[in-house]
């Protein structure tokens, strides 16, 4: 199965690429409007102050980085047109685009870019302020330049200067507001594609073309329709209600039978790693026990999960950070391996930590518009219970979620997604690193190890993938040791939308650069 389902992968991504080509060649045509669509409201519009998933998708129309990421990962300019970094990598100087408005009028400054980074995305975002702690300065020498100067270098942080991870923002709306509760934040003013029309909660969000931005803007309209059930999601893209589905919100379930619909294009093996995990709150009762942890490993079927709940269409979990980046994967600790499948081993573990057998019941929360971290749920339940574990489901609407998981800590187990960009120190690191709570998508387990914190500001400090190798091995003996969260797959990702749509996915991130998409016939 495994080697057809390859196969299959291969002839789609070949059909897709030769579409793409015959696709390019065709002249672009201006006008229309993509629907797309969400399975729940963004919890906010600014972007600079969360890295939820449909906060990305809406705004990365709307803002602009200094630097965007193309298709292969390529940095290519936006709002800077040019950069250098210095030998030594701890000081970068951007040359800023000329002429860029804001949406209200008012002129793009260097003043912007301090503030936004500074200010914003340094203080708030959950990625990006890991980065930032490097920095020892920002520095405007004129209006048009912009210097950073690392206290240490920071490997990937050039590529985390774009909009999902820094956002710009205007200087003159948040400069001395309360930003994290800002009414600015639900009316999104940026220098992006497109500008913010209107959002009826529970329905639709819709932004219109931005007749200023410096290159062309294709389609008239972007408008996200919000769908919470996953199956309504597959059939509108069947009856052209939406034109694009995510691999987020899309069905695993539903892609064989959309691989059929010759209107429908569907695109196999997103370019950015990410992982789906387990998170166990190592706060509470007996979760707070390694030992209990390891004996969850091995008692919940990763290799189910795949085949059932991702239609196959996903890995297994390898190890703490997935095998996406090759340097951050070690075989000694491969979870494959070392915790395969096997409940009399999960039994065993839990009488010696001491849990009498149906004596542990657990509070499961996930995203309900997320069916196949439903489904997964399913199967952890039904895997659990075979080891004398009671656990009770907890579906709940995605702003709810993340307010119980990440805010509150209220919970024992909870499935999850996380991506991780061009590098593991963007996306991967927040999850193991000590932290507060309260931070959106930032260490929700409460695990905290002062080796694993040294280790992986080193990671993040050294730009040598040997060195950097050598490092993750050490980090990832830890986390197989210590498990405060259980990876259950690494993503292939597919991404769908309506084949009359041309010049699609022209970014790293498939939420991105829907500017440079057309309207075909």
């Amino acid at each position: 199965m495994k080697v057809i389902g390859r196969i299959l992968m291969a002839l789609s991504l070949a059909v897709w690429l030769m579409a793409g080509s015959a696709a390019a060649q065709q002249t672009p045509q201006p006008g229309g409007t993509i629907v797309m669509a969400l399975g729940a409201d963004p919890e906010t519009l600014n972007p600079g102050i969360t890295t939820g998933y449909a906060v990305g998708a809406v705004t990365a129309n709307i803002f602009s980085g200094l630097i965007r990421l193309g298709p292969r990962g390529e940095i290519l300019p936006q709002l800077a047109t040019s950069w250098q970094v210095a030998p030594d990598g701890r000081t970068y100087t951007f040359t800023l685009r000329r002429g860029v408005r804001w949406h209200d009028g008012r002129t793009l400054s260097a003043a912007d870019v301090k503030f936004s980074l500074e200010e914003i995305a340094g203080k708030f975002h959950g990625r990006f302020r890991i980065a930032y702690a490097n920095v020892e300065s920002v520095s405007t020498p004129n209006t048009g330049t912009v210097v950073i100067r690392m206290k240490t270098p920071f490997a990937p942080f050039l590529q985390m200067l774009d909009t999902f991870n820094a956002p710009i923002m205007a200087r003159h709306l948040f400069a001395g507001e309360d930003i994290a509760r800002s009414p600015r934040n639900l009316q999104p003013v940026g220098t992006g594609p497109y500008v913010f029309q209107s959002w009826a909660r529970g329905d639709r969000v819709v932004l219109v073309r931005n007749p200023n931005y410096w290159e062309p803007v294709y389609a008239e309209r972007l408008v996200f329709r919000i769908i919470p059930n996953a199956a309504q999601r597959s059939t509108a893209l069947e009856t052209g209600e939406v034109d694009v589905v995510t691999d987020f919100y899309l069905a695993k379930t539903d892609v064989p039978r959309l691989r059929q619909n010759k209107n429908i294009r569907v695109r196999f093996g997103q370019p950015i790693p990410a992982l789906d995990f387990m998170f166990i709150n190592t706060r509470r009762g007996p979760l707070a026990n390694a030992k209990v942890r390891r004996a969850l490993a091995f008692a919940i079927n990763r290799e189910q999960i795949v085949a059932q709940a991702m239609a196959g269409i996903a890995r297994p979990a390898r190890g703490p950070f997935g095998d996406g980046f090759k340097y951050a994967y070690t075989p000694e600790t491969d979870y494959t391996r070392i915790y395969a499948y096997s409940p009399e081993r999960a039994a065993a573990l839990l009488q010696e930590a001491g849990v009498a057998r149906d004596s542990l019941r657990l509070s499961m929360i996930f995203d309900a518009a997320r069916a196949p971290l439903a489904a997964a749920a399913q199967i952890i339940r039904d895997n659990l219970r075979q080891v004398g574990i009671t656990v009770d489901l907890v579906p709940l609407e995605r702003s709810v979620m993340i307010d119980r998981v990440y805010t509150k800590g209220d919970y024992d187990l909870t499935v999850q997604s996380f991506t991780s960009n061009t590098d593991p120190a963007i996306g991967y690191h927040r999850i193991y690193l000590t932290a507060p709570p309260g931070q959106p998508f930032v260490n929700a387990t409460g695990y905290s190890n002062p080796e694993v914190d040294r280790l992986l500001a080193l990671a993040g400090q050294t730009p040598a993938v040997g060195e950097r190798a050598k490092i993750y091995a050490q980090v990832n003996t830890i986390l197989a040791r210590d498990l405060p969260t259980l990876i259950l797959f690494d993503e292939v990702g597919v991404d769908a939308a309506r084949a009359h749509l041309r010049n699609l996915w022209q970014g790293l991130d498939a939420r991105d650069a829907w500017w440079l998409t057309w309207v075909g016939k």
